[in-house]
């Protein structure tokens, strides 16, 4: 599950919040000219999309995340792991490092945090 730049906007607002909002809340701390019907058929994207529950209570929707900012992070890394250096973490780090080596300190940073793991 992939989202756009646009909709990415709206769930950093809504996972900085930290609980339920609305659609008004939303709207309110855009830093956009956004009209409310693009802020609905973004939360409504999200929401077919599995990334955001809605619940309606009288006449008004509130919105809470189904995924973390972090479980949405780990899930993209994955993909794009998978999708340009085959899972490959040497093929990953040859493609960001390219000529340059790492460092000592890089090398036992990530060490570290593979014993760990």
């Amino acid at each position: 599950m992939k989202i756009s730049e646009s909709e990415m906007e709206i769930m950093k607002i809504i996972w900085d919040k930290g609980e339920t909002v609305t659609t008004a809340y939303i709207l309110d701390s855009l830093k956009t000219e956004w009209k409310h019907t693009t802020v609905l058929t973004f939360l409504k994207r999200l929401t077919d999309k599995g990334v955001l529950k809605c619940e309606r209570r009288g006449k008004t929707n509130f919105y809470s995340p189904l995924i973390t900012e972090s479980e949405y992070k780990n899930a993209q890394t994955r993909e794009f792991m998978s999708e340009l250096h085959s899972g490959s973490v040497k093929n990953f780090l040859t493609a960001l490092y390219g000529e340059k080596r790492p460092t000592k300190d890089e090398l036992d940073e990530i060490k570290e945090w593979f014993e760990g793991v």
